[in-house]
């Protein structure tokens, strides 16, 4: 996927003011993978599936849609630790609050699926007093919606 770089200079200084904190107290170390998962699973489905559910991201002033799907991708799709799995807590103030960073071009088999480009975000949150990098995308479709990417989930640059 090719992309394309955007200038948000301003975006950046507001976004660099706000920043998420959250802590790995309730996913505790000794849990195992499937533990998490099924915690990241049932918190997802209790709060972002509701077809209403939506946040506006204050740097862009889009709309950003949750898909009721989105459960088992967030849970069961890619690698699963306990900063990664607390992340899910604060997902909304995670999209309301990143700032976009790039553009994306659409793979030939999403085309039919009427995606127009993926916009990527990022945002600072501070974790267990350890300032981390998050990354996430919206999915931009021909009707004018944008719902949030749940097929490249949260990511935390290393």
């Amino acid at each position: 996927m090719k992309k394309t770089p955007i200038k948000c200079k301003k975006i950046m200084k507001i976004t660099s003011k706000m920043v998420l904190k959250c802590t790995t107290e309730g996913f505790t170390k000794h849990k195992n993978n499937l533990e998490l998962r099924k915690m990241v699973f049932d918190f997802y489905q209790e709060n972002f599936t509701n077809p209403s559910r939506q946040v506006t991201n204050v740097n862009t002033g889009i709309v950003i849609c949750f898909e009721r799907g989105g459960a088992n991708k967030t849970a069961f799709g890619g690698s699963m630790y306990a900063k990664k799995a607390t992340l899910v807590t604060i997902l909304d103030k995670i999209c309301e609050h990143g700032c976009l960073y790039s553009v994306g071009k659409p793979k030939e088999t999403d085309v039919p699926k009427g995606i127009i480009c993926f916009l990527n975000f990022k945002a600072n949150v501070i974790i267990d007093d350890k300032l981390e990098e998050v990354r996430f995308s919206v999915r931009t479709k021909k009707d004018g919606s944008f719902h949030y990417h749940i097929d490249t989930p949260l990511a935390i640059k290393k």
